[in-house]
């Protein structure tokens, strides 16, 4: 026999679905990494236009939003030895939990990167790669190219 399952919130139903044995209903409207306590959704079946008494949904925690890409605009950048400047990542998507990034340098002789704010500083002649990598866990990471030049006398 089809049985409704129906979730609530606040005596409102904010989601159904209807078959036989083990039913998954799909809530909209939850927020990222969010706990929700015990009691702030209800569960009750439908049969037969007769409805269950409603049972508390316990307490649980909905999934962050993870980075899925990070980028930099433009992907290349030009300073001059002894300079300081900056670079900034993009992180997708907007939406994301945690957009915190660590920026790296893979030659910190030519040119040195502040890990949390991105500040460059040209040390020497020459070219690097800045990574940055979402603090997120998701392992996504971008790249901008960076030269370093000296001035002619």
């Amino acid at each position: 026999m089809v049985k409704t399952l129906k979730v609530y919130k606040d005596d409102e139903v904010v989601g159904t679905q209807d078959g036989e044995g083990r039913l998954t209903v799909s809530v909209s409207g939850l927020n990222a990494d969010t706990e929700y306590p015990k009691g702030t959704y209800q569960v009750a079946f439908e049969e037969d236009g007769a409805e269950s008494d409603k049972v508390d949904v316990p307490t649980f925690k909905t999934n962050p939003i993870l980075v899925t890409g990070i980028s930099f605009s433009p992907n290349t950048k030009e300073i001059k030895t002894g300079a300081d400047d900056s670079v900034k990542a993009v992180v997708a998507p907007t939406t994301a939990t945690n957009k915190s990034v660590t920026y790296t340098s893979d030659s910190t002789d030519i040119v040195t990167v502040d890990a949390k704010t991105g500040a460059i500083h040209g040390a020497a002649e020459g070219k690097a790669v800045i990574t940055a990598k979402a603090d997120d866990g998701s392992g996504k990471t971008g790249t901008i190219n960076i030269t370093v030049t000296t001035d002619a006398v």
